[in-house]
Formats: structure tokens, sequence, C-alpha cells
């Protein structure tokens, strides 16, 4: 990200991350950050595994978004399935110091610029409301 924005939010699935610095006038364009290609195309599941059977968000994806948030103060995380929740426990395993910022993660659909802006300026604006008062 060029500046350093206080509120950000981060859309993220398994593939792909948007990072948008949100004021309470405007949106940034998003600064976009592609996970690795580990050659199995668009994958949703691993054949002949128990369970629900999900391809795991890969570290270095994780690790490369965890670092592009850089100063940002307050940080929600949306997105659909569990990229949103695997970033989150990255963040508190990895970066301890950055987790203290994220201050929501939000199941949110594939969405565009406008309806991600929609979403994020009452968030933050409760949040600011909710804030205590720094003397």
């Amino acid at each position: 990200m060029k500046a350093h924005p206080y509120h950000l939010i981060v859309w993220i699935d398994h593939q792909i991350a948007h990072l948008y610095s949100v004021t309470r006038d405007s949106i940034s364009d998003p600064f976009t950050v592609h996970a690795p290609d580990q050659g199995g195309g668009h994958i949703h599941h691993k054949a002949g595994t128990p369970g629900p059977g999900h391809v795991a968000v890969s570290p270095e994806f994780l690790k490369e978004v965890a670092q592009a948030l850089g100063t940002a103060q307050e940080i929600l995380i949306v997105g659909p399935a569990n990229a949103k929740t695997a970033l989150k426990k990255y963040i508190d395993l990895q970066m301890p110091l950055l987790k203290s910022r994220v201050t929501g993660v939000e199941p949110m659909e594939h969405a565009s610029k406008a309806e991600v802006y929609a979403f994020a300026v009452p968030f933050f604006r409760l949040r600011d409301l909710m804030a205590p008062v720094k003397d």
C-alpha cells in the first residue's frame, strides 16, 4: 500500500486478497495480492480426503497479505469461506503486534468496490463511536 491508512478492509478468498484504504468519504483502489500458483487450477476440495476436504490457504499467501497490512490502525477482514479466518489465525500466531489492530472478521461474498465501501464505512464509524476517548 502506498499510504499508511488508518482504516483498512481486506477482502480475501483462497486465491486473491484486495486491500482497501477507507475514509469517511472514499475508498482507495484495491492493492491486490495473489496466492502463489499451486498448479491445481481452481480447486475447492481435495479428492479422497475424509471430512470437508477444503484446500488449505497457502501460508506464503497469508504471510504476504499480513505484511501488506502495514501500519493500518484498524483492520477489517472479510470474505467467503475460510480464508478470512485463516488470515486472522495466521496474524494471531505469527504477527502478535498486528493482532490487536484486527477489529473484525466478517463474512462477505464476492463484492464490488462500492459494496465493500458500503459495508466498511458503517462498520468503522461504529467502531470509532465506541472507542474510548483518549486524554
